[in-house]
């Protein structure tokens, strides 16, 4: 139920087999001056905002290579890491970033794990994977990676228009590496205050959120409750950052949770402050430290107002989360 809380991300979403009947989309490219790899074109830019990218030729095709534009300065990157990662695109047919992850949602990259591509983007992401050096690749690092799509991806290839790429095009993909997500809270356990729910688990992570014996909350209450369980050690969330989180919510009363991250294989990822989320995420989340463990208890003003969401958040329903900040940037 991630789409009750943020936007879908839906150029990443589809599927390639959906997608392998188009048709070649570049084609039509002008002809000019061609130069290979990184000749023919230039990244630059700060880390953690989309790239600058200039091309001064179109690609020749050729073999896939790569470089490292700025070499970070935060923790290495080990073996089974989760990176949070934001990527961009540009092709050097459009020659503009025809594909971002910035300013909405980046992706998570399991470092030396292998898996079948069942979206598009994992074609991208897979070889960004390939670029990361456990040991020795740190927090902080930006490459690229220039590419012909046919060559890279033979067939493949005709699924990339979703990206802005033609079947014929060379591209330039360009990944920031923001941040490692912890693998749960981390930091000082505080004890949970009178109003919260009892958090159901098992084998360590919530399950449910039983607020049975609480006062029924005011359905017309403004205020945001809010509990620090776990109180981290890690950085401050920032407006307008991006941060990976589990969490599981429940409405007061409720036999079941609307939603639990925890029941997924990866954390999620959200931008955070900016309205991307419910309010009450939104004024939570934004200045806590990362390791966190948060409950929140939402008043319907907050959260999904008179209107509800669905079948399983009537209106008028307060909320509650438990949400652990695994990492932001």
């Amino acid at each position: 139920m991630l789409s009750r809380l943020t936007r879908p991300t839906a150029l990443t979403a589809v599927s390639l087999c959906a997608l392998a009947v188009l048709t070649a989309c570049g084609d039509d490219s002008p002809e000019g001056e061609t130069a290979s790899g990184f000749d023919a074109v230039e990244v630059s830019g700060p880390v953690g905002e989309v790239p600058e990218v200039d091309w001064s030729a179109m690609l020749e095709p050729g073999e896939t290579e790569a470089q490292v534009v700025e070499e970070g300065d935060g923790a290495v990157i080990e073996d089974g890491d989760k990176v949070l990662t934001n990527l961009a695109i540009s092709n050097d047919f459009g020659q503009d970033i025809s594909f971002d992850t910035y300013s909405d949602q980046g992706v998570l990259l399991e470092v030396g794990s292998e898996a079948e591509p069942a979206q598009v983007v994992d074609l991208m992401t897979q070889l960004v994977k390939d670029e990361i050096e456990p040991g020795t690749t740190t927090v902080g690092t930006r490459v690229a990676i220039v590419a012909d799509a046919e060559e890279e991806f033979g067939d493949l290839a005709l699924n990339l228009s979703s990206l802005g790429i033609g079947n014929e095009d060379g591209f330039v993909l360009v990944a920031d590496f923001e941040a490692v997500a912890l693998d749960g809270p981390e930091g000082k356990t505080r004890p949970a205050p009178a109003w919260a729910p009892e958090i159901v688990q098992e084998k360590g992570k919530p399950t449910a959120l039983d607020s049975s014996g609480l006062p029924e909350p005011d359905p017309k209450a403004t205020e945001l409750g809010k509990a620090v369980l776990v109180e981290g050690t890690g950085p401050v969330v920032e407006k307008g950052q991006q941060i990976v989180a589990n969490y599981i919510g429940q409405v007061y009363g409720a036999k079941k949770p609307f939603d639990s991250g925890y029941a997924r294989p990866d954390p999620a990822i959200f931008e955070i402050g900016t309205g991307a989320v419910v309010k009450g995420w939104d004024q939570g989340l934004v200045g806590e430290k990362v390791g966190s463990r948060v409950l929140l208890e939402i008043p319907p003003k907050l959260g999904y107002g008179k209107k509800g969401q669905g079948e399983d958040i009537p209106g008028d329903s307060t909320l509650y989360f438990v949400v652990d900040i695994l990492a932001a940037a």
